[in-house]
């Protein structure tokens, strides 16, 4: 399932090029391969997002040009993937890491890490600005949604 899913989200990926030379048509494909129709989206700064919202994200982010890169596509649990992407937009570049939950090859809730120094320093005198990352996989709700979809379940 995790194979699919990496093949899907490389799909997607490549149409960051930088070029913009993708169609809307082919970039919903792509998108509605990747992403479940219940998808949520949670950022590091505590906004959760709908699939619509996103979708409208993304797609600004194709239209300004954005080219983005797969630094690291980890599974971490039964149905976790451990992702980290590079954007890059002009001059400007910075990375994202997210801990996608994912079910029926499709994405359906991400979490995005905050990976800064001050959310994840241990020291005393820091003990108000202390976060901890919490990558919450919620495999087995997910799991009892498949049960019995598949052949091979029994």
């Amino acid at each position: 399932m995790s194979y699919q899913f990496e093949l899907a989200l490389r799909q997607y990926i490549a149409a960051f090029d930088g070029n913009n030379n993708i169609s809307p048509a082919k970039f919903q494909t792509r998108f509605d391969n990747l992403y479940h129709k219940n998808f949520t989206f949670l950022s590091k700064d505590g906004k959760t997002l709908t699939r619509e919202e996103v979708y409208e994200r993304e797609a600004r982010k194709l239209a300004n040009g954005t080219k983005v890169t797969l630094i690291h596509f980890r599974k971490i649990g039964l149905d976790c993937i451990d992702i980290k992407l590079g954007l890059v937009n002009g001059g400007e570049e910075h990375a994202v890491r997210l801990v996608t939950t994912i079910t029926a090859k499709q994405a359906v809730t991400s979490k995005e890490i905050d990976e800064s120094p001050e959310a994840n320093f241990w020291s005393p005198e820091l003990t108000t600005k202390l976060m901890v990352i919490g990558a919450d996989c919620k495999s087995v709700v997910y799991k009892w949604k498949e049960f019995g979809t598949f052949q091979t379940n029994m």
